[in-house]
């Protein structure tokens, strides 16, 4: 699965958001610090973010079968009301940018990205 790239134009994540995205996905293995993240990693920060968002709301509809989701924290849910405001329509597959004000991310989409981008 690959994700989308974004220009330095288009990354609106601070590093600081960046940052608390990959903590959210990784945990403690995120292995940086704020300053220490590159457009590279603010860019991947931020399609790891809304690939999240765009698969979870393409499963959508099988929500009964997939009844756990992982609530995004407080910080997360913060960047992704941020995000939707600067969100080009064309960033989002199934979800449109006003779908990530209350986005929902799926446990098991989280935990796939976590295995797929870990290394």
């Amino acid at each position: 699965m690959a994700l989308r790239k974004f220009n330095a134009d288009e990354i609106v994540l601070t590093n600081q958001e960046a940052w608390q995205v990959l903590v959210y996905f990784f945990g403690g293995n995120a292995g940086a610090y704020p300053g220490w993240l590159n457009d590279n990693d603010r860019s991947f920060a931020q399609a790891l973010l809304l690939e999240a968002v765009d698969k979870s709301y393409a499963m959508s509809w099988v929500q009964t079968l997939f009844e756990s989701s992982a609530s995004p924290n407080a910080s997360v849910k913060g960047i992704l009301k941020s995000l939707a405001k600067k969100a080009a329509k064309d960033w989002l597959h199934q979800a449109k940018p006003t779908d990530l004000e209350n986005a929902k991310i799926y446990l098991s989409v989280k935990n796939r990205l976590t295995l797929n981008w870990r290394s």
